[in-house]
């Protein structure tokens, strides 16, 4: 009796693994038939890395994404910012519709946004808008580039040095689980299932598109995503190594987490990282002898969602005449 109900229960088990694998892979199948213009592709080093450019102007605001970030993340604000200016969102390697690299350091994000403006002929000068990650990747490109940047904005931005001020418990609160099993999970269908029922990010309604984007393209996201986060360290530690911006202008975005931070439910934890964060934010001030701070009062991490006209206002602000 006891070995038929284990073989019946093996049997539902995976019967169910089955039925989950072929609905996410047919998923992919679909969602995957919606592959963007050939025209919004370019080569590099072999890989094709793709990018929206939109509006026409006579300097180009980049946008670069924070960890596993992808282009569409930007869709809001670079509809606005397009009517006036050339913009720029891409997908980085490994993200989204872009092929992945051996290579995960500095030299590599620097090399592929260079020859990306290059090869579509993005003009300068060049105002940089980063958000979370995004202030971490893009530091070689702008010590290189400084002749070209009007600007900087930087948007809730990762600090080189925020995880070894951290304390053990706090990185530990953080820390995802292993990627073998969270790649189990996403190849099975349990994590579109998971963001079928709740939103990714509850800075905005579930229905957002936001939210619903990334319900779709999380197994696109994935891989890369997993990389950045398991080279983290080390991307850390190379951009520690650059902190003097000159005086290009630079502005530091910070969110002020009215409902405390999405899902922390330690209260002491939560308390470590705001002081950690609000201290960390300041110290970026000292990259550049020309920046200034403002806070996004109604925002949490997601300032891009919650106050876009906010940052659009302080584009507009850098742009040149």
């Amino acid at each position: 009796m006891i070995l038929k109900v284990l073989k019946i229960t093996v049997f539902a088990i995976v019967t169910l693994l089955a039925i989950g694998f072929i609905f996410e892979h047919i998923s992919r199948i679909y969602f995957d038939s919606h592959h963007p213009d050939d025209s919004e592709f370019v080569t590099i080093d072999g890989r094709k890395m793709h990018y929206k450019k939109e509006g026409q102007g006579n300097c180009t605001i980049i946008f670069e994404s924070g960890l596993g970030g992808d282009y569409l993340h930007w869709q809001e604000i670079q509809k606005k910012l397009s009517k006036n200016y050339t913009t720029i969102a891409y997908d980085k390697a490994g993200i989204m519709w872009s092929d992945p690299s051996e290579e995960i350091s500095l030299k590599r994000y620097t090399d592929d946004l260079k020859s990306l403006l290059e090869q579509t002929n993005c003009p300068k000068p060049y105002i940089l808008v980063g958000h979370s990650f995004g202030g971490i990747t893009p530091r070689l490109f702008i010590k290189e580039n400084a002749k070209d940047l009007a600007g900087i904005v930087f948007i809730d931005v990762s600090h080189p040095k925020q995880l070894e001020k951290s304390s053990t418990a706090l990185k530990n609160s953080v820390q995802p689980p292993p990627r073998s099993f969270l790649s189990f999970l996403n190849e099975i269908g349990v994590i579109r299932i998971l963001y079928s029922n709740v939103p990714f990010t509850t800075a905005v309604p579930k229905e957002h598109w936001f939210n619903k984007n990334v319900k779709i393209y999380f197994y696109r996201i994935f891989d890369g995503m997993m990389t950045e986060l398991e080279n983290d360290k080390k991307l850390m530690k190379e951009a520690s190594e650059i902190a003097d911006f000159g005086s290009i202008p630079l502005t530091i975005i910070t969110a002020k987490y009215p409902n405390g931070v999405e899902g922390a439910k330690d209260k002491k934890l939560e308390k470590e990282y705001l002081s950690i964060h609000n201290s960390l934010q300041k110290d970026l001030l000292h990259l550049s002898s020309n920046s200034k701070q403002i806070f996004a009062q109604k925002s949490g991490h997601y300032v891009t969602l919650q106050e876009p006209n906010l940052i659009c206002n302080e584009i507009k602000r850098l742009a040149p005449e």
